[in-house]
């Protein structure tokens, strides 16, 4: 029996292992095709993903910009002008008093329920790293945010879209199987998409993403990024339009404004650092609860009484910014105007008020820039003035995001200027990141004497 069996268990062995090595031949010539089948789901749901995302992004911006002009009209009436989004300046001299206190009132009302009934809110930034954003929490949050602005309250708008586009996205993208990574770049794609949306500056909007929120350039965040908002912008141009956001005359460089640029670039940086010192300095110490309904009316009637007489600080900015750009204010004025921009701007957010500080950060620089210019003209004649603003507006931005290359591509989007201004414009953001630098609390410490007691 041994010797007739052996036979058949070798050939029993035999069969057995002809059956493995042809399922594993089988395996191995299948496993390319199904792994292109599944790359290639993968990509479709990633585009899929993408182009929802640039929807909702889009869509989110329309409400808000239908908000935003709607409270303007119905407050402040259609007749053209400076004021705000293009309308004229406030009539009756008392209207900005109240109707900047009424919004005080409003909104803090609006978020002192928000905080205490509501679901925690979430930043963008928590919101790209994970943590879950409440859809109606957010949605309130960024309609208070743009009607205060659109009532004359002297703070950015930017926040809002960036909040709501972002929570659009974290939305859908739990609709398809992607993986944390791919999810964590939609978010941020989603932010930066509104962000482009809301002032049609796609490019601008994909490195906020890319180099604020992601903090990291790969070539697949960059074409998620760029759809999205390139996306987001053709879906909210019915209300937003096609045009940039200033209009400013054609500019042209000359050894003058070369030299300009590089001694305002340190002036605009360290300006700069103490507009972000002061506004994160005066967040800390917001007021909450009761205190809220206090002092965050308070803040905006004395906003709107100084509004009253100077209507140009009131809104996010771009009123300011586009007398600076225009060259249309004396010297002095236009100081003063940033001085004031300043203050409100910092006192309205500590305040409690939520906002953002880029277009009060351009405007600032746009108005300094534009006064420097007119004392330059006595030390050096043939500097433009708008030229020099714009550059102005690029530096100060660009030290208070932190951002060079997104400030730089936003104000380029901003005013339409294209190449024209580049070299000026990075000699002087160059200048204002090292000033900032330089004067920023870590390198003060890192340079300041040793203390022998200590030692």
């Amino acid at each position: 029996m041994p010797t007739t069996g052996a036979p058949i268990e070798i050939a029993r062995a035999r069969r057995q292992h002809d059956t493995r090595v042809g399922y594993r031949e089988r395996v191995t010539a299948t496993t390319p095709l199904r792994s292109r089948r599944r790359g290639l789901g993968s990509l479709l749901r990633l585009g899929a993903a993408t182009a929802l995302v640039g929807v909702g992004a889009g869509l989110a911006v329309l409400l808000l910009v239908w908000t935003v002009h709607s409270l303007e009209h119905l407050v402040w009436g259609h007749e053209e002008g400076p004021f705000l989004d293009g309308v004229a300046f406030p009539d009756p001299w008392w209207l900005p008093i109240a109707t900047v206190g009424g919004a005080g009132v409003v909104v803090a009302t609006g978020w002192y329920l928000l905080r205490r009934f509501g679901r925690r809110l979430a930043t963008v930034e928590q919101g790209v790293d994970g943590a879950p954003m409440p859809w109606w929490e957010t949605l309130v949050d960024s309609v208070l945010q743009v009607g205060s602005v659109a009532m004359g309250a002297s703070i950015g708008k930017e926040v809002a879209p960036r909040e709501l586009s972002a929570m659009a996205g974290s939305k859908i993208v739990r609709w398809f199987r992607l993986d944390a990574r791919w999810c964590r770049i939609l978010i941020a794609a989603a932010a930066g998409a509104g962000l482009a949306a809301v002032y049609n500056v796609p490019l601008g909007g994909a490195l906020f993403a890319i180099e604020i929120l992601l903090a990291q350039f790969s070539v697949g965040a960059a074409v998620v990024a760029l759809a999205a908002s390139s996306i987001a912008t053709l879906v909210a141009r019915p209300l937003v339009g096609d045009g940039s956001l200033y209009s400013v005359a054609s500019v042209e460089v000359n050894a003058s404004l070369i030299v300009a640029a590089i001694l305002i670039g340190p002036l605009m940086g360290w300006g700069a650092s103490s507009f972000s010192a002061v506004t994160k300095t005066l967040a800390r110490f917001r007021p909450e609860g009761w205190r809220l309904l206090v002092v965050l009316p308070v803040a905006f009637a004395a906003v709107g009484a100084l509004g009253a007489v100077f209507p140009l600080i009131l809104g996010n900015g771009r009123a300011l910014a586009a007398v600076g750009f225009d060259l249309s204010q004396p010297a002095l004025l236009l100081v003063a105007l940033a001085a004031m921009k300043y203050v409100a701007t910092s006192v309205s957010l500590g305040a409690g008020a939520i906002g953002g500080t880029l277009q009060p950060s351009v405007a600032i620089g746009a108005a300094l820039g534009a006064a420097a210019a007119a004392g330059w003209g006595f030390v050096w004649p043939g500097a433009d003035g708008t030229a020099l603003a714009i550059v102005a507006a690029a530096a100060f931005l660009a030290s208070t995001m932190r951002a060079p290359f997104t400030a730089i591509a936003l104000v380029i989007e901003f005013t339409d200027t294209g190449f024209t201004l580049l070299v000026p414009i990075f000699l002087a953001v160059a200048g204002a990141l090292a000033a900032s630098r330089l004067t920023s609390r870590e390198s003060l410490r890192r340079f300041a004497p040793i203390d022998p007691a200590r030692a």
